[in-house]
């Protein structure tokens, strides 16, 4: 919480500065300034280890395959709740099936998974029941 109020202080030192009657010579004083506040700010931070420890945790739960991501971006969507899809993949093409409630319902869930990161080509093979 230190870092981002010592980042905030100096975005609004730089506006400021920025903002005022700034002249050329200025120059080298921002800069002595700048290099003084980044050695206190990285003087601050904790150890490298204990900060990328957290974020290498959260990118090992992130889906990286295309058919886990479309499998998690579906059962996230409260529009597709009850819902079951089966989604499978081989490279970046992603194959949907199941049974869909309505032509919308459909198009809608193609949609996502099409739109999803790593998916290629998407083979719709979701089915409406007939009225």
């Amino acid at each position: 919480m230190r870092q981002f109020a010592t980042v905030l202080i100096l975005v609004a030192l730089f506006l400021v500065l920025v903002g005022s009657r700034f002249k050329a010579s200025d120059g080298d004083k921002l800069r002595t300034v700048s290099r003084l506040a980044v050695t206190k700010v990285r003087n601050a931070m904790p150890p490298a280890v204990n900060v990328i420890a957290p974020v290498d945790a959260l990118r090992k739960e992130l889906p990286t395959r295309p058919d886990d991501a479309v499998r998690a971006r579906l059962a996230a969507d409260k529009r597709f709740a009850g819902v079951e899809f089966k989604v499978t993949a081989e490279g970046g093409t992603v194959t949907l099936r199941g049974v869909v409630p309505n032509a919308d319902v459909k198009r809608l869930a193609a949609g996502v998974a099409r739109n999803t990161v790593g998916v290629d080509e998407l083979i719709d093979e979701l089915a409406v029941p007939a009225k």
